[in-house]
């Protein structure tokens, strides 16, 4: 498991996301922020797994 951080720019250019994930990112990650990978999939998981009411 990789402890590397990466800012939010990275991770929406990484080839590790789909299109729609990365617009979930762009969405939910803070512009100053860093983020393993597992912190980013936590971060999409519990977006896409939120109730809608």
């Amino acid at each position: 498991m990789s402890m590397d951080r990466y800012c939010k720019q990275q991770l929406i250019r990484s080839t590790q996301f789909k299109l729609a994930e990365k617009d979930v990112l762009n969405a939910m990650l803070e512009e100053d922020g860093s983020y393993t990978l597992d912190e980013a999939k936590e971060v999409l998981e519990l977006f896409l797994n939120k109730e809608v009411i």
